[in-house]
This record gives C-alpha cells, structure tokens and sequence, in this order.
C-alpha cells in the first residue's frame, strides 16, 4: 500500500460512457497490475445513464488511493469538449500514460511492468505497444487472429494503423509535446489516438512487444465499424482529412499509402452499393484510382460503370423519346 502513496509512475486513463455491461472487466484489468512502481486510475464517466458510474463508485471505495474518477453532470462528447485535453491530462501525475477504453480490458498482469521497464531502459522510444485479441460482440467470440503487427515506420503507419489504443505505453511528455503541436482539440477528427501515434512515429521510436496483453472489443455499431454506409462514410472522410494534416506537415507518400487510401474509397463505394445508393457509389466509383486496387476490385468498379454508362443512356434515350411525342 506504500508504493500507491507516492507519486504513480503510470497514469492509466481511460473514458466510458454507458458502459455498465463491460467497466468491471475493464477496472478488474488495472487493479490486478503487478509492478514495483505505484500507478493512479483516472477514469471519466461522460454522465452516463446506466449503472457505469455506480460500479466505478464501488472501485473508487475499494481502492481509494489509486481509482481517480471524474464525474459529469452533463455529457461532454456531445458538446463536443475535448475530453482529454480539459478534463484528464491536466491531472495527469505518471511519467508515463497507458489508455484503455471502457468496454476493452488487459489479461496480462505484467502488462504495465513490461512496458515501463523497457522504456526506463531505452530513452529514444516514446512509446511501447502489444497485440491484443478481438472480441466480436456480434459473434460473441474471440477470434483466432490478434490485432497489432509490427512497426515499420511512418510511411508504413501512415498508410495502416497497426497500433491498438488499448496495448499502449506511452511517455507522457511526449504526448504531451503532440497535444501542444497539433492541438486535435481543435480538429473534428473522429478517431482519436491514431493522429498521436502518427505525431510521434515521426519524432521518436516506437517499439511492438509481440505479447498478447489484452481483449479489444469491436461492438456492432461503433464510428470504425458501423454497418450504416453514412457513418462508415463519414469516419472515413475523416481519417484521410486527418491523413492529409500529415502529409501536408511531413510529406512522405508511399505507394502503400496510396494502395490504402484507394482500398478505402473501395469499401465506402462497396457500403453504398449494398445500400443502392447509386449517386455515391458514382462518386467513389470516380475517386478510385484501379492503378492502387487489386484485378478482382478493379473488375467490380469496371462493371459498375459499364451498367451506369447503359442505364444513362436508357434514361437520355427515354428523355429524347418524351420530348418527340410531345410533339
């Protein structure tokens, strides 16, 4: 109990929002760390209106010294405040940061321990990552395959972001070096973490720990993964927004990049054709460069436009065919 007196060497952040399903597992991930440093919980509840709060309550009661909640009264996302820039890291007292969000949790007991002794010993790495399996909330399953793979540098993370959120350390300087800089408070970026890893790829280290240290759930509606095409779209949109910010700051495009960004444009003209939306399947139909996707999906997007130049034509021979009998 001494070490959690003194100041934490780690700040595990992590924001929920109705949650009340998923936030034990979460907080049951942070508490049973085993490390030879003290750490703090700081963990904000968005006004939530299940039990999320409650539940948090009955943690902060039983480990007073390290769960630090912050309570709103009113949701903050939806006044679109930056949660993290106002609210958490102005209290932030670790050396370093570990983010895990409140429906994904760790399984690895020395998660925290693995981390910050690597980056106590390497001082040019900003930040430390691991792989993590996926649960399907759909399926109800964990699935056989992990996500996280291994770093290959910025041009690489530029064009995949291989990096899960949950499995991070990170030192807190410098994330809070990329917060002054970039300020994406100020941004209507809809992901949050990615544009920081990108910031720090380019200054500073990063390492990939082939363990598995935690669950990563993928819900079935969430902006990255939602079945509704205009959602899809519009996470979509900004990601390459985003993108654009840093190849207009670095530079650096590579053809992996442009492969990515064109697979991208792919997958919302694929959404917006399972939903027969015809005029924005035109538009991605449009943008897709086939010199960056593969035969097969060049083949789909070739015969798209075949059948819309034939249905154009039907429809101008049917206006031409009305104007005649008109007279």
């Amino acid at each position: 109990m001494d070490k959690e007196l003194k100041t934490p060497l780690v700040s595990i952040i992590c924001l929920t929002y109705n949650q009340a399903q998923y936030i034990r597992k979460t907080l049951e991930g942070f508490v049973m760390q085993k490390t030879n440093f003290p750490i703090e919980i700081l963990i904000h509840d968005d006004a939530s209106t299940d039990e999320t709060a409650d539940i948090i309550r009955e943690y902060e009661n039983k480990y007073p010294q390290i769960i630090k909640p912050i309570y709103q009264q009113e949701n903050q996302y939806s006044k679109k405040v930056a949660i993290g820039a106002t609210y958490i890291y102005p209290k932030v007292k670790g050396k370093y940061i570990a983010l895990c969000e409140g429906d994904d949790y760790w399984i690895d007991p020395l998660k925290l321990q693995k981390q910050v002794d690597f980056l106590e010993s390497h001082l040019d790495y900003a930040l430390v990552y691991t792989r993590t399996y996926i649960y399907i909330q759909e399926k109800e399953t964990i699935e056989p395959y992990t996500f996280g793979d291994e770093y290959q540098g910025y041009a690489s993370l530029l064009a995949t972001n291989c990096i899960p959120t949950l499995t991070v350390c990170i030192r807190t300087n410098a994330m809070l070096q990329y917060l002054n800089d970039v300020k994406p408070q100020k941004r209507n970026w809809l992901m949050g973490d990615y544009p920081a890893w990108l910031w720090l790829a380019y200054y500073y280290k990063i390492k990939f720990m082939s363990d598995i240290t935690s669950v990563y759930r993928i819900l079935k509606e969430s902006a990255s993964h939602s079945q509704d095409p205009r959602k899809y779209e519009d996470f979509v949109l900004s990601e390459i927004d985003m993108k654009n910010f840093y190849i207009q700051k670095f530079g650096r495009v590579s053809e992996e990049y442009l492969q990515k960004i064109n697979l991208t444009y792919y997958n919302v003209f694929d959404k917006y054709m399972r939903a027969a939306n015809y005029k924005k399947v035109k538009h991605y139909a449009n943008l897709i460069d086939p010199n960056y996707i593969s035969k097969r999906l060049r083949k789909k997007v070739r015969i798209f436009h075949l059948r819309y130049i034939k249905f154009w034509f039907k429809k101008q021979i049917g206006k031409e065919s009305f104007k005649y009998h008109q007279h």
